[in-house]
């Protein structure tokens, strides 16, 4: 099990916490407990998405990061178009820009930035950053979209049998992309407007289970694909 993994689980463990508290109310709460229930219920599913969300970051992270040696054991002109399309123009839109959701940094900083990411592109450097961003929204949509981005097409379609494995039951081929979007739904209503009807202890047991699921077939493949990348692209002497 990676770092990555391991954090993810730990943060759960906040989750599981408050659903532990919402379990000592009654199943059907009166009008005093539902806005405990209600809270305890939305909070719970709020922070899953957020921890599930790191997590997709930090795999990427962690696993990327493999690739750099010193000296350099990876050819660029054996990555993947799509790789690298992704690690050198998306570097250079991070440093020249700054990042997602953060306040730019000043000119100065950003142009001195930008020229020691040149100088670590140019000597085939390769940006684990820039392969984490999620844009807050890690649905099923994104996560297809960040494998594709390291060569792993339809990921959904290539972990379903084993995810079917540890799930104890088959599932149609878009269930794993449904779901997940559904639960990140749910966590936007939330997040927005506070709305946690569709929000039951079951759904939250049921959702817990599926991103434990997800979240070490999504490890097990990035996994192998990076196991791939530093085979077929070494560089050779």
């Amino acid at each position: 099990m990676g770092l990555a993994l391991s954090e993810f689980k730990e943060s759960l463990a906040l989750s599981v916490a408050l659903i532990k508290l919402e379990k000592k109310y009654p199943a059907t709460p009166d009008v005093i407990d539902r806005p405990f229930v209600k809270g305890l219920r939305g909070a719970a599913a709020v922070l899953m998405v957020a921890s599930f969300e790191f997590f997709v970051r930090r795999i990427f992270e962690e696993n990327i990061s493999t690739l750099n040696t010193n000296p350099p054991s990876i050819d660029f002109s054996k990555l993947p178009s799509k790789f690298l399309e992704k690690n050198i123009f998306h570097s250079l839109k991070r440093t020249m820009e700054g990042p997602q959701f953060i306040a730019k940094p000043p000119l100065p900083q950003r142009i001195e930035d930008t020229i020691n990411m040149c100088r670590l592109l140019i000597n085939e450097h390769l940006n684990p950053d820039a392969f984490s961003e999620t844009g807050s929204n890690p649905n099923g949509e994104r996560v297809k979209e960040k494998f594709n981005e390291i060569g792993v097409e339809n990921i959904f379609g290539k972990i379903k049998i084993n995810f079917q494995k540890d799930w104890k039951t088959p599932v149609a081929d878009t269930f794993i992309k449904d779901t997940l979007d559904s639960i990140v739904k749910n966590r936007h209503i939330v997040a927005h407007t506070a709305d946690t009807l569709n929000i039951t202890r079951q759904s939250l047991n049921d959702n817990m289970k599926f991103l434990k699921v997800l979240s070490k077939q999504l490890e097990k493949e990035i996994k192998k694909q990076v196991k791939h990348l530093a085979k077929s692209a070494k560089r050779t002497i």
